[in-house]
């Protein structure tokens, strides 16, 4: 896990290396043991290091091949490089480090770009800088673990694993502001992984390759998860298939010059990779766990999590979060850069700094629920295929609207009633409407919440023409799958990638996710929903492979949530931070939101009459990110 950024200026007009360097500063957080640049007259690249495998100088970034023509910087792990590092030594190539990223630079070589993103197995964003051909290559690991921003203007383009760097290059205003990104962070508490919220800002996409040169950027695909139709396997060979692809991710994952450790929650992924992970390294493995105090029995995570933890004899370590505890959101927003509202980053950052006193690098069961239908979108879209069956249409259409009714106000919204409500609801519209996501600023709200003067000549714009982009390129499979694939390449990279990303390079922690394998995601899109739930229960092909590794107890367990009470915390202990900044909201101010609205939203969700929990807590987040980036009012050491 590192840190990087670069300036290619390939007029000749020079690189500003003061700009580098204040880019490179940003991003110190990331990679605090080391850092490394190369500048020449068309490009400069900036590395900020954190020292994972061969902790000497010899892997300090820039890298470059034997006649320093082509250099390297990579944020990330690649954990075949043993594999590949043979094949190229015996083409020839000579080797000045152990470090894994070298690899990259020898085969962009050998291969070509596109041809060594295939042979790749890992988590990455690097840059490649071609001085023969004056040409930059940008590329992205397949999922998205590895985040990278760039602006284009000018003949000039910079790039950065974080936005804050790039905001000198196009400062964020009323003026700036992305209206899609803005829709659908007000959707879905988080922007789309191909945005910014900045116009002129971009995200390189998961899976996608940036070719700068003299005709420009010009982005392309190399990787989308297969969908060649359904393996017709037995359901036990399906089991040892999952287990053999499982173990031999982690095995990969445990390849470290720096202590190692892993996140151990109550459920079954975590639970799995610890499992896998101890078993392998054959000494003790450190974990760590996270609870919130005076939660519900039923969602504290601790005991299962002891449980896991004394089978396999790892050191174990709990993070008790006190209610109300705000002291790092301002560091939090800081460094997200844009807008985030996934309150769960909260835990995930002191789950994070607390193994950051233990360990450099951290196993995670990121990516099993995307794979494996652990969700309750998609647990609801496949029961709710049997009850179209079971119940008339008129019928299902008359239990939408009154449970929608009911699951608006405070009293009706307890999880049966939500679930409920959710099933229902997928039983009479489409993947696209299902998107619509109640508890937030949906399609019929945004209007309102918006001033109408800044809405002038943006007509048309709506965070559903994301999702429905995304479910027209799978629109011939069935509507299960078309979810599985829709929030494998939105809500994955954009939310939950975001979030680890957020919280574990605040404290220079890598995260490692086996589940995130691309060979497992392919092999897991190749199985029918119906397999890889079991009898109707969520990840039931999960379970199943669980009960060699786990307590019944554990494989048993429903699916919980890694959120505090956000609602209740927005009524009480944060009730004063959210009068304070949309009391007097400088989005509201700037004539971006309509006041009234923002108002009343609040007004009824402190007095208990509404729930409006995620539409006052994504108003907050933007909120704070305004009056950081905007307004210059607040740092990421304000008092909140």
């Amino acid at each position: 896990m590192c840190g990087i950024c670069g300036i290619v200026d390939l007029k000749g007009r020079g690189v500003d290396e003061a700009g580098l360097a204040d880019i490179q500063n940003t991003l110190r957080h990331r990679g605090p043991d080391d850092s490394g640049t190369h500048v020449d007259r068309f490009a400069g690249l900036g590395h900020r290091r954190l020292s994972i495998i061969d902790l000497s100088e010899a892997a300090r970034q820039p890298i470059p091949n034997e006649n320093n023509t082509v250099w390297l910087i990579c944020n990330g792990e690649i954990y075949n490089h043993h594999e590949l590092r043979k094949q190229l030594e015996d083409a020839g190539h000579r080797f000045r480090s152990g470090s894994d990223n070298e690899v990259l630079v020898h085969g962009y070589e050998q291969w070509g770009l596109e041809a060594t993103l295939h042979r790749l197995k890992g988590m990455f964003a690097f840059a490649i800088w071609d001085t023969r051909s004056k040409t930059l290559w940008l590329a992205r690991d397949r999922l998205g673990v590895k985040p990278l921003y760039y602006f284009e203007d000018n003949g000039r383009l910079a790039f950065s694993s974080e936005i804050r760097g790039l905001y000198a290059y196009r400062r964020p205003s009323a003026d700036s502001i992305d209206r899609l990104s803005l829709d659908y962070f007000l959707s879905f508490g988080y922007v789309p992984p191909d945005r910014t919220i900045i116009r002129g800002i971009s995200k390189l996409p998961p899976a996608h390759v940036l070719r700068y040169g003299s005709d420009g950027a010009q982005v392309s695909q190399y990787w989308d998860v297969g969908l060649n139709g359904h393996s017709s396997e037995p359901r036990e060979h399906t089991i040892v298939e999952v287990e053999e692809k499982l173990a031999a991710a982690v095995s990969r994952r445990l390849e470290s010059d720096v202590p190692l450790g892993s996140f151990l929650s109550a459920g079954i992924d975590s639970g799995l990779v610890t499992a896998m992970a101890a078993k392998a390294l054959g000494s003790q493995l450190k974990t760590f766990t996270v609870a919130f105090d005076r939660s519900p029995a039923d969602e504290d995570e601790r005991e299962m999590a002891r449980v896991v933890s004394q089978r396999y004899g790892t050191l174990h370590q709990e993070l008790v979060v006190e209610p109300g505890d705000r002291s790092d959101l301002a560091l939090i927003m800081w460094h997200a850069g844009e807008p985030f509202a996934d309150i769960s980053v909260l835990p995930s950052f002191q789950m994070s700094r607390a193994a950051r006193g233990e360990v450099t690098v951290a196993l995670t069961g990121d990516g099993g629920d995307e794979s494996f239908c652990g969700y309750y979108n998609v647990y609801a879209a496949y029961l709710a295929g049997k009850l179209k069956r079971w119940l008339p249409a008129q019928v299902r259409g008359g239990l939408s609207r009154l449970l929608d009714t009911a699951g608006g106000r405070v009293s009706g919204n307890l999880p049966l009633t939500r679930r409920l409500a959710t099933l229902i609801r997928y039983s009479v519209r489409s993947p696209l409407e299902t998107y619509e996501m109640s508890g937030w600023w949906n399609t019929s709200e945004k209007p309102v919440l918006y001033d109408p003067g800044w809405l002038k000549g943006q007509a048309g714009i709506d965070a559903q023409d994301v999702v429905g982009e995304r479910l027209s390129r799978v629109e011939s499979l069935d509507e299960v799958e078309q979810i599985l694939y829709t929030d494998l390449h939105l809500r994955l990279p954009g939310d939950y990638l975001t979030k680890m990303d957020i919280a574990s390079n605040i404290v220079a922690l890598e995260i490692r996710s086996p589940y995130l394998d691309h060979e497992l995601v392919e092999y897991a899109a190749a199985l029918p929903p119906s397999m890889r739930m079991s009898r109707w229960r969520q990840k039931g092909l999960l379970r199943n492979l669980a009960r060699k590794y786990l307590p019944a107890q554990v494989y048993n367990r429903p699916k919980t949530g890694f959120a505090p009470p956000l609602g209740s915390w927005l009524r009480t202990d944060w009730a004063p931070l959210v009068a304070g900044l949309l009391g007097d909201s400088r989005a509201v101010g700037s004539g971006l939101f309509n006041g009234l609205v923002v108002r009343r939203t609040v007004k009824e969700h402190v007095e208990g009459t509404r729930d409006h929990t995620q539409r006052v807590w994504s108003l907050l987040c933007f909120e704070i990110w305004w009056r950081m980036f905007v307004d210059g009012t607040m740092g990421p050491d304000t008092e909140l």
